[in-house]
Order: C-alpha cells, then sequence, then structure tokens
C-alpha cells in the first residue's frame, strides 16, 4: 500500500468516523476473518481444534464487533448529524451607484434585461442572497449587509427573517424622516424554481467599501468659503461626478447660513444653480433627489425666482424664466402666480407658454457608474417612412456609437420606440428637438 493510500485513509477516518470504521468491519476485516476461519476448518490435514478455536474466535468478535459500530454508527448519524439551515430571498432593482457586501452571505449577481433598447443595458440589476447557519433561524433574528454608494458613505442595512414568507424580496428605499436608507419588504414570492448554489460566488467579491471612505465635501471646505462652495456646486453640475460625491457636496451647501447660500445662488455661471437643483430632485437616486428637494426648500428656490422674475433687469428675469421651462408646468405656474405677469411682456409670453406646455422640458438625470445619464425614449409611427429614415439618420450621426447607417436602419426596423442617453444636458435637449423635427416624439425618462 502506497503512502498516498494510507494518507487517503486517514483522512477517510478522521471525517467518517464511526462510519469508515463500521464499514472497515462488516466488509473486509469480518470476511478477512471468514476466510481464515473457512480454512481453518477445511484444512487437509485437519488442524487441532485449538487452532480452530483460535479463527472461530476472531471471526465472530470481528463480526459482533462491526455490528456494534453500525449500531453507533446510525446512532450517532440520528443524534448529532450535522445540520444546515438555509434563509434564501432577493434584492431588486439595485441602481449600477449601489453596492452591497457581507462577510458571510453568498450572493449571486442577476442584471436585469434592457427595455427593448441597447442602449439601457445593466442599469438595474437584482442580487440574490443565501444565508446558512448550523441552527434553525428564529423569528425577528437580523441580519446585517454592508451598503455604500460608489465605493463611498458606507452604512449598513438589516434583513429580518420571518418564518411565514421562506423567500421574501427586498427592495431599496430612503427614508425621508431619518434620512437613511433601508431595505423594504416587497411583498411578492420568488418564482417556485430553485436556483442551482453551486454556481454562486462568496460575497467578497462585491465589496461594497474596499478602500478608505473618502472625507466627505463637508469636512473639505470652511463653512463660509465662497471658492469652496463654487467647487461644491462644481461637482452639482458635473455629470460624470458620481453620486456619492453629489451627495456629499450637496450636504456641505446644506450646512451653509442662509447669507452664504444666497451668494451661492447669484453666481455666474452657464447654468444657474436654481436649475442644477431642480435637476438634481428628478434623479434617480433616491436619497439624492430627497436632498435636493430638501435643499431646494431650505434656501427658499421659489422665493428666489420670484424675486428674480419681478426683477426690471431683462438678463435677470430671462435667467429665471430658463428655468421655470425646465421643471414641471405645475410647479412652474405656481410660481408665476406670484408675479405681477402685467409687468414685463416676457413674462407674458412665459405664461401663455407654460399654459400650453409645449416648451416644458424636465431632464431626469439616472445614475450610472460613469455619471448621470440623460435618457430620451423616442417613439415614431413605423409605417411613416419620412420619420424612421430621418431618425435613423439622426440616431446615427448623434449617437456614440461605431454602428453604421444599414445597422442602425436594421435596429430600428419594426420598430416603434426607442432609449437613446448621453451623459449632457444640452445633448439630450438637442436630440430630443431634432427627434421632433424628424416627426417623432421626445420624452425624458428614466429607463425603467
Amino acid at each position: 500500500m502506497e503512502n498516498q493510500d494510507i494518507q487517503q485513509l486517514t483522512e477517510g477516518a478522521f471525517k467518517y468516523g464511526p462510519f469508515f470504521f463500521s464499514i472497515l468491519f462488516v466488509i473486509f476485516l469480518t470476511r478477512w476473518a471468514y476466510k481464515k476461519y473457512d480454512t481453518a476448518v477445511t484444512h487437509v490435514p485437519p488442524l487441532d481444534q485449538k487452532d480452530k478455536n483460535i479463527n472461530r474466535t476472531m471471526f465472530l468478535t470481528t463480526f459482533l464487533f462491526g455490528i456494534v459500530l453500525v449500531v453507533v454508527s446510525i446512532t450517532w448519524w440520528w443524534w448529532f448529524k450535522p445540520n444546515s439551515y438555509y434563509f434564501r430571498g432577493e434584492i431588486r432593482n439595485l441602481q449600477q451607484q449601489d453596492d452591497i457586501a457581507s462577510d458571510v452571505y453568498y450572493l449571486k449577481r442577476e442584471i436585469r434585461d434592457a427595455l427593448g433598447s441597447p442602449d439601457t443595458e445593466g442599469l438595474l440589476r437584482n442580487e440574490h442572497f443565501i444565508i446558512f447557519q448550523s441552527h434553525p433561524f428564529r423569528k425577528g433574528q437580523a441580519f446585517e449587509l454592508d451598503f455604500a454608494k460608489n465605493h463611498q458613505r458606507r452604512t449598513q442595512l438589516w434583513i429580518t427573517y420571518d418564518p411565514d414568507e421562506e423567500e421574501p424580496v427586498y427592495e431599496l428605499a430612503y427614508d425621508e424622516t431619518n434620512q437613511r436608507t433601508f431595505l423594504k419588504h416587497v411583498v411578492q414570492s420568488l418564482p417556485t424554481t430553485a436556483l442551482n448554489f453551486t454556481d454562486w460566488k462568496v460575497a467578497t467579491s462585491v465589496l461594497a467599501a474596499t478602500r478608505p471612505q473618502a472625507k466627505s465635501a463637508k469636512q473639505q471646505a470652511p463653512a463660509q468659503d465662497t471658492a469652496a462652495d463654487e467647487k461644491l456646486i462644481a461637482v452639482l453640475r458635473d455629470p460624470r461626478s458620481d453620486v456619492a460625491a453629489k451627495l456629499d457636496a450637496i450636504d456641505a451647501l446644506t450646512s451653509r447660513d442662509d447669507t452664504t447660500l444666497k451668494k451661492d445662488l447669484g453666481l455666474n455661471a452657464d447654468e444657474p444653480l436654481s436649475l442644477t437643483i431642480f435637476d438634481m430632485t428628478q434623479h434617480s437616486d433616491a436619497e439624492l433627489a430627497y436632498k435636493a428637494t430638501v435643499f431646494a426648500k431650505h434656501i427658499d428656490l421659489d422665493g428666489y425666482l420670484v424675486g428674480e422674475l419681478s426683477s426690471n433687469d431683462h438678463a435677470r428675469r430671462e435667467s429665471a424664466e430658463k428655468v421655470l421651462l425646465r421643471i414641471s408646468r405645475v410647479h412652474a405656474q405656481a410660481i408665476l402666480r406670484r408675479v405681477d405677469v402685467a409687468k414685463h411682456e416676457d413674462l407674458r409670453k412665459l405664461s401663455q407658454n407654460l399654459a400650453s406646455g409645449a416648451q416644458a422640458q424636465v431632464l431626469k438625470p439616472t445614475a450610472s457608474l460613469q455619471g448621470d445619464r440623460y435618457y430620451v425614449k423616442a417613439t415614431w409611427n413605423p409605417s411613416d417612412q419620412r420619420t424612421v429614415t430621418c431618425l435613423e439618420q439622426l440616431f446615427n450621426k448623434e449617437l456614440e456609437s461605431p454602428r453604421t447607417l444599414k445597422q442602425e436602419q436594421a435596429l430600428m426596423e419594426g420598430k416603434n420606440q426607442r432609449f437613446v442617453y448621453w451623459y449632457s444636458k444640452e445633448w439630450a435637449l438637442d436630440i430630443s428637438q431634432g427627434i421632433r423635427k424628424c416627426g417623432g416624439n421626445a420624452e425624458f425618462v428614466h429607463p425603467y
């Protein structure tokens, strides 16, 4: 017998304990002892009776000891067998900036299918989780998950076990009262088809915050530093900055006093701060949208716009009018009712435009790992060949894609809608106008 065989037998004895020895005695040693006894009985010339008795005693002892080991093995298996209990569920509709991880659970990532357009792939995903333990789960037992956005702003989420629902489904939600993200239970069960656990990877492959958390913008900027405020505002305006950076920036700005914030509103820029904030209230990230809404109320953006619209300075009125055309019609009309519209011709024209709703353009920033995407949903009549041809040429020219015109035509064939995007507000506004000029309809949306 080679050393490798001896090592395997030793490992088997250590792993299987009484089972290993019961099999060894019943199958191997008992048969060996019986052959020795049978040889002694049938030996020619006959052996002495004393030798026969020795072989018979060895055979019976081996057999009886093997039976005892079988009984011990069954008893051990029944009373001391290792148990494994698992709790399985799913966290749905995670956005790209949402990171979830755990050191002790298993997670399996499932990328959601696109909604009819290759430009929306990978925006949402589901995370299937499974938790193992050696004893039964108890009702109300809580399990911790690490949560972060863009590998920053790390916090904890909790999953609570409920025996009444075997495979719960959760979604991320933002608690505006306590200002924290939590897992909201969705009353919906998973499909009954089982997933193959062998394909799952340990959760450490999707760690949430593997690098040290960056200092918040609030800590980096002095309270009354205008230059620092301009940097924070630049982060909010930058479509390539991630959600975590925007959250840090808006937290820092919210901590400023009213006098400083009023100065920030008057800073010269291509895009007014009021418009930046109102755009963020439409963000796909619930926490960022909520904090932008709170910030708008904190500095009274509506009142600020009323003051700008009431000004005799045409440039100030024009800047505020652009903002009203980029927020919801109901909101814009509520602001305009606080202004003496009859005082200026441009205000009367603005009132007419808002009443028709023709020029309202409310962008919907959608978070991604590369920054904020601005999606436009284009719809058209597929039987209108002129419109289809115009849109094919428009998309082939404007989209960042290696597709040729023929490939665009093949992609558009038989369809009546498409989601397109880029990381620029101006691009989204321009292509929406191009879609309408072609004869289609354009709508600013989150693509899910």
